[in-house]
């Protein structure tokens, strides 16, 4: 592996956690995780907790994470999130072609390329 590159360990909240949970979590990851420098760390919460817990990491080591993006930009798609919208949040990370979107969603190689080309 490239000597100037870190791993990265991400969490995937998935569906599991409200707004008040999530950010629980988040705060409690702050306090136990702030001494790791050895890896970058990233923290995917449910997108109604986008806000509240990248308030809770600002001043941590810990970065955000997105479960899920558009290909699209802004406009009418309902039911969806724009990278632009992500960035308010200062959303660093976001997860593309995971295995559940392919299987539920039947997310194509070419979907997922036109993702990861928004981000």
């Amino acid at each position: 592996m490239d000597k100037e590159r870190k791993l990265i360990i991400a969490g995937n909240w998935k569906m599991n956690k409200t707004v008040a949970e999530s950010l629980d979590l988040a705060n409690g990851l702050v306090r136990e995780l702030k001494e790791v420098k050895e890896v970058d760390i990233a923290i995917c919460p449910p997108f109604t907790a986008l806000s509240e817990v990248s308030k809770a990491i600002i001043d941590s080591n810990i970065r955000l994470g997105a479960q899920n993006m558009s290909q699209n930009g802004y406009g009418a798609h309902t039911g969806e999130i724009a990278a632009g919208m992500l960035k308010e949040f200062s959303t660093k990370y976001v997860i593309l072609g995971h295995s559940e979107r392919r299987e539920y969603q039947r997310e194509s190689d070419e979907l997922i390329a036109a993702k990861a080309k928004a981000a």
